[in-house]
């Protein structure tokens, strides 16, 4: 199976700041595309990082290499769409016409809890 993953580093996961919340998504849909033997799909030559945080530049990245439809677009969970969605939803389903099925790896988003001492 091929697949992209979408992650959003403006997204805050619980208390925790945007940086320790990309490094969570990047590590859970890591393991998630490793254990489901999902391999990324690259679509720019010039990519810096095998994902995505810009749904705008990977919309742009699908319609100009005209790649066919990918297996999955693997996110963290929905939640982290969803103000795209929100705001752009015409895009948003162009965007998810380019994939077979959208896979959100979470479904709730993990809270730290902190202990009073």
């Amino acid at each position: 199976m091929r697949g992209i993953v979408l992650l959003n580093p403006n997204y805050k996961i619980g208390d925790l700041h945007t940086d320790e919340s990309l490094a969570i998504q990047k590590i859970v849909t890591d393991m998630y595309m490793e254990v489901n033997n999902i391999s990324p799909v690259i679509l720019n030559p010039y990519q810096i990082h095998p994902y995505y945080t810009i749904p705008h530049e990977l919309l742009l990245n699908l319609q100009s290499k005209k790649t066919g439809q990918i297996d999955s677009l693997v996110l963290h969970s929905l939640e982290t769409i969803e103000r795209f969605n929100y705001i752009y939803p015409e895009k948003w389903l162009e965007l998810c016409g380019y994939f077979k099925e959208i896979i959100s790896v979470t479904t709730q988003t993990p809270v730290r809890k902190y202990e009073a001492k």
